[in-house]
C-alpha cells in the first residue's frame, strides 16, 4: 500500500513526471491519466537495477563486517548510517552541480526544470538505499532468512536452581548445535563445491594421497558402496579458553568446541578456515557435569539418520538426489582424544594408548608396533563390561585403560579402537621436537666452543632477516639450556617446526660432520619430513617403520644415560603407530589439529572484542555461522581462484621474458599482457623473489618467481620463473645446493602446474670461502609419473 500511495496516486504521478506532461494530465480525466501516463523513471529497468546493485553491494559489505571476528556488531549500524549519508550527499551534490552547469551553458529554463525534476526523482530513489540494513534487528532478519544460512540450535542439557537477591529461579544448562545436514545442504548448493567433491576418483597403485586410499575408507560398508553417493566426515573436539587465563575465574567461560571437515575434499582444501565447520559449542563445566554422551547425543542421532536414510534434494552437478553421510574418524589432541573415546586421561600410567595395551615399562624397550598387544573391538567390549560391573581396580576406574563406552560407537561404521587417528602436531611439533632439540642443543653448546645459545640466537636472527618466507614463524630467542629435556621459552608448533627445518643451514658450518648429536638432528629432520609428507608410497611406510625404531634407539643411546638421562615419553611410543595410521587413514597431515587450533583464534578474538559472557556459547556460535555464510557467498572455501592486488598492462616486448611468453601463449611481442608483482591463492601469498618447486626429474627443479602474467582476454594467471640448476643434496645441511643459470632460462607455469604450492626458503651461505645457495624443502615430496610411484625426495 505504501508503494501504491507513493508512486501510483495522481499527486505522486504529477511529481514523478516532467512538468509539461504533468500540466497535460492535470486537466484530463483520471481514467485517461492511468491509460496514457508513461512509466515513472523510478520504475525503469536501469533505475531499478542501479538500486538493486547498490543494495547487493551493501549486503556484501555488511556480511563481510559481520564475518570479521575483530568487529563488534554494535558499530555496524553506525557504519551503514555513515555510508548512507555519504551516498545521499553525493547524489544531491551531483544533482546541484548538473543543474548549475546546465544554467551556466545557457540551457533554457524549461529544459533545466525538466532535468532537475528527473534528477530529483532519481535522488529520491537513491536516497538512503541502505535503510533495509540500518539496525542490528534488520541485519539479523535479512541474513537469517538467507537460503545459505544455517542457524545454531539451543539444546537443553538440564535444569538447576540459582538464588539471586533472595529469589530462587530455575536456570537451564544449554549448548549450541549446528545441524550437519543443514551445513552440507548449504555447501552442496554451490556447483564448484560439488565439482570438487566428485572429482577425487583417481587412484595410483602404491600411492596414498588421501583418506580414500586408506584401508579404513575402503572397508567401510557405507563409504565403499559404489551405488550411493557418500560423504565422509572427520570430527574434532578441543577445550578452549575464551578469556585471559591469568585472570580470576577464567575457567567459568571455558568452552568445548566440536568441528567437522568433509574428508571427500583433498587435504589442501580442508586446511582452509571456511572448510572447517562448527558442530557444537558447550561450556566446559557442563561437559564435566553431564558428560560427552549428553552433548553428543544430538550429533549421534543425526549421523545415524544420515547414514541410514541420507538426505534428498536437487544439487547442481550431482548425478544423484540422495546423499549419505558417515563419520570416518575423530581427530583430537592426545588428551581430548582419550577423554572423548573413553580412555584414561593420564599418560604416566599403563594402558594410556588408544591403539594398544602398552605399559610404561614396555615403551622404553619396544620400538615396533607388532611388539605390543593391539586393541580389538571384542576386548574393548569386555573392558567396558568389566568397568560397568565394578570388577575393575579400586584405585583406577578403568579396565586396560577403558573407562566407559564411547557414545560415538553407536554410529554405524565407527568404533573407538578402529579410529586410526593420531595428531602429529601435538605428538611431534609440541612434544617430541622440543624435547629432542633441547637435548641436541644442550650437548652441542657444552661440547663445541663455536656453538652457544647467544651464537644460535644471533644466527637465527640473521637468518630470518635474510629470507623472504615464513617471516611470521620466526622462533623467539632461546634461553640458556641448563639441562636436556627442557626448551625455553615455549614455542608455537609452527615456530618449533621452522626452527627445526632451518637449524641445519644455520649451524651447519660450525659443527663437525661426524658429530653424533648433529647426526641425530639430521635424523630428526628427516623423520619430521617423512611424517608431514602430503603424499606417501607404501614403500615409504615400510621404510618409516624401521626409521622410527632406529630413531628411538638412537635417542636412548645418546640421552638416557648419566645424571641428565632422559626417558622416552609416551609421545615417543605413539610414533610406532604412525605407519599403520597412514595405511589405514591416509597421510598424517589429514589428521593434524593445526587447522583446528588456528580456527580457535576466531572464537578467542570474538570473545575479546564483544566482551559479552552472559551466554558465550550462543554468541560465538551465531557469529561463526555469520562467518560461514559470508564464506559461502564469497566462495572463500573454493581455493583455486587467484586474487591480484594490483596489475598493469604493458607490451610483451618490454618484459625480459618476452620469448617465453610468446612461445607459451602464441602471441606477438607487440601484443599487450597483464602483469603483476604479487598475487594470492588460497592462504598463500606469492611475490617476486620467492622460490617454488616446479618439477621433479632426476633431481627437484626449482624456480625463482620473476613475474605474474595473464592474457587480457582471460582471468587465468600464470607464474614466470627463472629456472635454477640443482647441484646436489648436501646431507650435512639437509638442503639442496642450487645454482642460478646465466643467462636466465624462463618458464611459464600455471599455478596448478606447481609440484608443491608452498614457497621455499632459499639462503646464501659462505662456506670455505665459497658462496653456496641452499633450498630447503618443507617435507618429503613424492613424484608420481606414468601411473605409478617414481620415487621420493
Amino acid at each position: 500500500m505504501r508503494h501504491l500511495n507513493n508512486y501510483h496516486s495522481s499527486d505522486a504521478l504529477l511529481l514523478c513526471l516532467p512538468s509539461e506532461s504533468a500540466r497535460t494530465i492535470a486537466g484530463s480525466d483520471t481514467e485517461e491519466m492511468v491509460d496514457e501516463t508513461p512509466i515513472p523513471l523510478i520504475h525503469r529497468p536501469t533505475g531499478r537495477q542501479c538500486v538493486t546493485d547498490l543494495q547487493h553491494e551493501a549486503s556484501t559489505l555488511v556480511a563481510s563486517l559481520r564475518a570479521n571476528s575483530s568487529i563488534p556488531y554494535c558499530v555496524i549500524p553506525e557504519i551503514i548510517q555513515s555510508v548512507d549519508s555519504m551516498i545521499d550527499m553525493t547524489v544531491h551534490s551531483l544533482q546541484s552541480e548538473t543543474v548549475k552547469l546546465l544554467r551556466e551553458t545557457g540551457v533554457g529554463d524549461d529544459v533545466v526544470s525538466q532535468v532537475d525534476s528527473a534528477l530529483q526523482r532519481q535522488v529520491d530513489t537513491m536516497s538512503q538505499p541502505l535503510q533495509f540494513l540500518s539496525t542490528r534487528y534488520k541485519q539479523d532478519q535479512f541474513f537469517d532468512s538467507h537460503t545459505l544460512a544455517v542457524k545454531p540450535q539451543t539444546i537443553v542439557l538440564g535444569k538447576r536452581y540459582e538464588t539471586r537477591s533472595g529469589v530462587t529461579t530455575p536456570v537451564y544448562d544449554t549448548f549450541q548445535y549446528i545441524s550437519v545436514e543443514g551445513t552440507l545442504r548449504s555447501l552442496l548448493s554451490n556447483h564448484q563445491y560439488v565439482k570438487m567433491l566428485v572429482q577425487n576418483d583417481k587412484c595410483t597403485p602404491g600411492v596414498i594421497a588421501d583418506c580414500w586410499h586408506g584401508r579404513l575408507y575402503k572397508r567401510h560398508a557405507l563409504l565403499n558402496d559404489a551405488s550411493k553417493f557418500c560423504i565422509a566426515i572427520q570430527l574434532f573436539y578441543d577445550g578452549m579458553g575464551t578469556t585471559n587465563p591469568l585472570r580470576g575465574q577464567s575457567s567459568m567461560c571455558n568452552v568445548g568446541v566440536f568441528y567437522f571437515i568433509v574428508k571427500n575434499l583433498p587435504n589442501v582444501l580442508n586446511s582452509c578456515f571456511a572448510n572447517v565447520h562448527l558442530v557444537s559449542l558447550c561450556y566446559a563445566h557442563d561437559l564435566k557435569t553431564y558428560g560427552f554422551k549428553a552433548v553428543l547425543n544430538k550429533f549421534v542421532q543425526e549421523m545415524k539418520h544420515l547414514a541410514q536414510n541420507g538426505f534428498s534434494g536437487s544439487f547442481p552437478g550431482l548425478p544423484v538426489s540422495t546423499v549419505y553421510v558417515s563419520l570416518l574418524q575423530v581427530a583430537c589432541d592426545n588428551l581430548a582424544l582419550n577423554s572423548l573415546l573413553g580412555f584414561v586421561e593420564c599418560f604416566s600410567v599403563d594402558y594410556f594408548c588408544t591403539m594398544c595395551n602398552a605399559s610404561q615399562a614396555e615403551i622404553q624397550c619396544k620400538f615396533h608396533e607388532n611388539q605390543f598387544e593391539l586393541r580389538s573391538v571384542a576386548k574393548y567390549n569386555e573392558d567396558v563390561k568389566c568397568v560397568l560391573s565394578g570388577n575393575s581396580s579400586r584405585n583406577l576406574a578403568h579396565s586396560h585403560g577403558v573407562k566407559f563406552d564411547c557414545v560415538l560407537n553407536q554410529i554405524p561404521g565407527f568404533h573407538a579402537v578402529q579410529n586410526f587417528s593420531l595428531d602429529i602436531m601435538h605428538i611431534v611439533l609440541e612434544g617430541i621436537v622440543p624435547v629432542e632439540l633441547s637435548c641436541i642443543l644442550f650437548y652441542l653448546c657444552n661440547e663445541h666452543d663455536a656453538v652457544s645459545v647467544a651464537e644460535i640466537n644471533s644466527r637465527v636472527h640473521g637468518f630470518w632477516s635474510a629470507v623472504n618466507v615464513e617471516k611470521c614463524n620466526k622462533p623467539p630467542e632461546l634461553n640458556s639450556v641448563d639441562k636436556p629435556g627442557r626448551l625455553y621459552p615455549s614455542m608455537k608448533a609452527v615456530q618449533c617446526w621452522a626452527l627445526l627445518k632451518y637449524l641445519p643451514i644455520i649451524l651447519g658450518d660450525v659443527v663437525p660432520v661426524d658429530d653424533k648429536h648433529w647426526l641425530f638432528l639430521l635424523h630428526l629432520s628427516e623423520l619430521v619430513d617423512l611424517l608431514f609428507a602430503p603424499v606417501v608410497t607404501t614403500g615409504m611406510v615400510a621404510y618409516l617403520r624401521e626409521f622410527i625404531a632406529d630413531h628411538l634407539s638412537m635417542f636412548l643411546e645418546l640421552y638416557s644415560g648419566g645424571e641428565n638421562g632422559i626417558r622416552l615419553k609416551p609421545k615417543h611410543h605413539l610414533l610406532t603407530h604412525l605407519p599403520t595410521v597412514i595405511l589405514e587413514s591416509g597421510p598424517l597431515v589429514g589428521m593434524s589439529c593445526l587447522r583446528y587450533e588456528l580456527k580457535n583464534s576466531f572464537f578467542k578474538r570474538c570473545a575479546h572484542i564483544m566482551c559479552n559472557f552472559s551466554n558465550i556459547c550462543k554468541t560465538l556460535a551465531y557469529r561463526h555461522q555469520q562467518y560461514a555464510l559470508f564464506s559461502k557467498l564469497s566462495n572463500s572455501h573454493i581455493r583455486c581462484s587467484v586474487t591480484v592486488g594490483h596489475s598493469s598492462v604493458k607490451p610483451v616486448c618490454l618484459c625480459d621474458c618476452a620469448d617465453a611468453l610468446c612461445s607459451h601463449f602464441g602471441i606477438e611481442e607487440t601484443d599487450n599482457i597483464c602483469v603483476s608483482n604479487r598475487v594470492e591463492r588460497g592462504s598463500m601469498i606469492y611475490t617476486l623473489g620467492h622460490h617454488v618447486l616446479i618439477d621433479i626429474e632426476e633431481e627437484p627443479v626449482f624456480g625463482k618467481i620473476e613475474l605474474f602474467v595473464s592474457l587480457q582476454s582471460s582471468d587465468e594467471w600464470f607464474i614466470v620463473v627463472s629456472c635454477l640448476r640443482t647441484a646436489d643434496f648436501i646431507t650435512h645441511f639437509h638442503s639442496y645446493s642450487v645454482e642460478y643459470i646465466t643467462p636466465k632460462l624462463y618458464k611459464v607455469v600455471p599455478f596448478d602446474g606447481l609440484t608443491d604450492f608452498h614457497t621455499l626458503c632459499c639462503y646464501k651461505k659462505v662456506i670455505n670461502e665459497q658462496t653456496l645457495t641452499f633450498v630447503r624443502l618443507p617435507y618429503h615430496i613424492v613424484s608420481v609419473e606414468g601411473g605409478g610411484p617414481a620415487g621420493f625426495v
